[in-house]
């Protein structure tokens, strides 16, 4: 699934891997924990709930959600990524527990829906961070397809599993329980996670004399002094408080509407599926494997063979893709065949297309925005499929499921025409800096090439800098 060579061919360390794999057996717990709760579902239709009410109580979560990535997208490196996933995965925990608790639609789990949706978003946010910052701009898209698939792969064996202990005889509080148990695995497995991002940056303070703290990674420079190598979201005033206002401006704008865009299709997909399935008498297990199995062999397998999975030749024709997949979800009828083709292609063309789009927004951002571009792509994500929800079961309520896909028809419309746009990134020298920057100003990018390469820093010259113009454009 990972190959044991980084780019340019050179072996990656026994760290370098371990960081990987605990990476994705951590969200493969988190996202199996998640897809467990998915189960509230139907759950809420046992209680005299319908698809609306589950709505709502998606919905409930929106504004906490929205102030929890607001605050980490205002300072997006001020907690270190793997310990806000440490933190959201036993907060999803305690709020399982909560849920198995209850015996009604109230209080008690409208409360639990809202730390429920709050720690997930943290969650989602959180794993795409710890991968982009294992990456260069060419092998981004792949890296944060590690994770989002490992994340899609658990959305998909979280409902089969919850199933699987339903027809068992437990209760859906017992299945709940099951769930907060992922969710608490996946906090401890963020214990040697940690050990390894330190064990990694330990051998970058070895190999180039620097001292980046201890929730840094390694990333290896062309030579700048000590002080000036930390990235801007540490130490520059201007990433935390004076970029947000230009984001209107950026290229990025484009991907990040398709982000939030693809939010509303995922969640009316995934979350509704149970009780879609029920409506078609089909069984729900054969949308999330087949789905589950499209996204990890394009993500965890397709990318790896593209030279840039975020190109703009991959991102229109993924667009085009997913827009014929939620048409034939329309024709499935009672077929299971048609079923598993529909949710083939679903899988194989959103589970491409999103950590493009993510990547995307990364890398057309300019230097001192790009810590906040998967930040504000977790925002705009998780906020949509909170609130979404609440739209898509009262269409249901009122217009069944054929009126939901003529809405998500016409998201997918407008996704497949922002696709076509060819995005033009911030402008770089040739030596790949912005222009106009000298390789020890304030302002000046944390390099991009990734911990998998060398680490090796060629001496830096002797002598004073001679000064370089500063001007550069957003």
């Amino acid at each position: 699934m990972i190959a044991d060579t980084g780019r340019g061919g050179r072996r990656r360390s026994s760290a370098e891997r371990a960081v990987l794999w605990l990476l994705i057996g951590c969200v493969l717990l988190a996202s199996s924990a998640y897809g467990v709760l998915l189960l509230l579902g139907p759950y809420v239709k046992s209680l005299g709930g319908n698809e609306a009410t589950y709505g709502v109580l998606c919905a409930v979560a929106a504004p906490a959600a929205a102030v929890a990535l607001l605050l980490l997208l205002r300072y997006p490196r001020r907690v270190a990524p793997h310990r806000l996933l440490a933190g959201a995965c036993l907060l999803y925990a305690a709020a399982a527990l909560l849920a198995a608790s209850t015996g009604s639609v109230g209080g008690w789990l409208v409360t639990a829906s809202i730390v429920l949706g709050t720690a997930w978003s943290v969650t989602y946010t959180a794993a795409p961070m710890i991968a982009s910052d294992l990456a260069t701009d060419a092998d981004r898209a792949t890296l944060i397809g590690y994770a989002t698939g490992t994340i899609q792969a658990g959305f998909g064996v979280g409902p089969v599993l919850g199933n699987a202990l339903r027809r068992a005889g437990l209760s859906y509080q017992e299945v709940f329980v099951a769930g907060a148990g992922l969710a608490l695995a996946a906090a401890l497995l963020v214990i040697p996670l940690a050990a390894c991002l330190r064990r990694l940056s330990s051998a970058g303070h070895s190999a180039d004399g620097a001292h980046h703290g201890d929730d840094a990674l390694p990333v290896p420079g062309p030579g700048p002094r000590a002080s000036e190598e930390r990235e801007p979201a540490r130490t520059e005033p201007a990433v935390t408080t004076t970029r947000a206002p230009r984001l209107p401006r950026s290229p990025s704008v484009v991907p990040l509407a398709m982000v939030l865009l693809c939010a509303c299709i995922f969640t009316s997909m995934n979350s509704f599926q149970t009780t879609f399935a029920d409506s078609r008498d089909l069984d729900f297990d054969l949308f999330y494997v087949t789905y589950t199995i499209a996204v990890i062999a394009v993500r965890l397998g397709l990318s790896r063979f593209l030279r840039d999975s975020a190109s703009d030749r991959v991102v229109a024709v993924t667009t085009v893709g997913m827009m014929v997949a939620v048409t034939a979800f329309v024709f499935v009828g009672s077929s299971p065949v048609l079923y598993c083709l529909a949710s083939l292609a679903l899988g194989c063309t959103y589970g491409l297309g999103l950590p493009a789009f993510q990547a995307r927004a990364v890398n057309l951002a300019g230097p001192a925005e790009r810590a906040r571009m998967l930040p504000m792509a977790g925002l705009l994500f998780e906020v949509s499929i909170l609130v979404f929800p609440l739209v898509a079961g009262a269409i249901v309520s009122s217009g069944g499921y054929r009126g939901l896909f003529a809405v998500l028809l016409a998201i997918t419309a407008v996704v497949t025409a922002l696709g076509q746009l060819r995005g033009r990134p911030f402008e770089r020298s040739p030596t790949g800096r912005p222009s106009g920057l000298s390789p020890g100003s304030p302002e000046s990018p944390r390099p991009s090439p990734s911990v998998f390469e060398s680490t090796h820093v060629p001496a830096a010259p002797s002598g004073p800098t001679p000064p370089h113009p500063r001007g550069h454009s957003d």
